[in-house]
């Protein structure tokens, strides 16, 4: 049992390589800012990515380079920051709702669970999203997140299909099987927090809340939710996930 708590630092990543980040996520950004008053926060850019990686793990910076496409590195590069600084790494296209304080307590590893449905539409047993988690520094299973990542099989997976490669190699999926690989005990190491909480709408839901469609049964979901994710990752082929 871990008996440290994440440190109390927001970590959030973009790359201007594309574009600029846009206003709506700076304003979704502003909720954690202003939901976590007392939290560090930290912006990583491109600049500071790789001066990060370069001064702390140098081991992985020729493969870090290799991967096929750039969302590879921005999946990867969250793993070394939460090991190395530990923390609360979140995706852009999150919202808070209100602390999570209470949710993470005495918690030394956390990932955001995704709604039933979209176990069936991916055909999973769980399913469960590295666009929030939280995390103490140099935790067993973030090491072992980085160990696969950072592989040969990874750089040598077929990139034929953009979404399936960055799934199974550097994104949920891959964390998806390395946690069913684990043992009962490890497992009781991780806090998977359940979606009602941290992703309380399916894809479709979300898009809809978010473009103003609100009903009861949308103001119903988000009864019990701290944060709400809206799906809105751009660089796969899929912009919402339809049940």
């Amino acid at each position: 049992m871990f008996n440290n708590k994440p440190p109390k630092i927001i970590h959030q990543i973009w790359s201007e390589t594309y574009r600029p980040l846009p206003l709506k996520f700076k304003l979704l950004s502003k909720t954690w800012k202003y939901h976590y008053p007392d939290w560090e926060y930290i912006f990583w850019d491109n600049e500071k990515m790789d001066h990060f990686i370069s001064e702390n793990f140098t081991q992985y910076m020729d493969m870090y380079k290799r991967f096929p496409f750039d969302v590879q590195r921005w999946d990867s590069i969250r793993y070394l920051i939460l090991y190395k600084m530990g923390g609360m790494y979140v995706d852009f296209d999150y919202e808070s709702i209100r602390p999570m304080t209470e949710l993470i307590y005495q918690k030394s590893c956390c990932f955001a669970q995704e709604p039933q449905i979209h176990c069936k539409i991916f055909k999973k047993n769980i399913m469960f999203t590295n666009a929030l988690m939280v995390c103490i520094p140099e935790h067993p299973f973030m090491k072992k997140i980085i160990d696969s990542v950072f592989s040969e099989e990874t750089i040598n997976h077929n990139a034929s299909i953009k979404e399936l490669c960055v799934l199974n190699t550097t994104g949920p999926w891959k964390l998806i099987d390395l946690y069913e690989s684990l043992s009962k005990s490890e497992k009781k190491e991780i806090y998977l927090i359940p979606d009602q909480y941290v992703s309380p709408f399916n894809g479709a839901q979300a898009n809809q809340f978010r473009i103003g469609q609100i009903n009861a049964e949308l103001e119903k979901c988000i009864d019990e939710a701290y944060a709400i994710h809206y799906f809105l990752g751009e660089w796969g082929e899929r912009k919402v996930l339809n049940p």
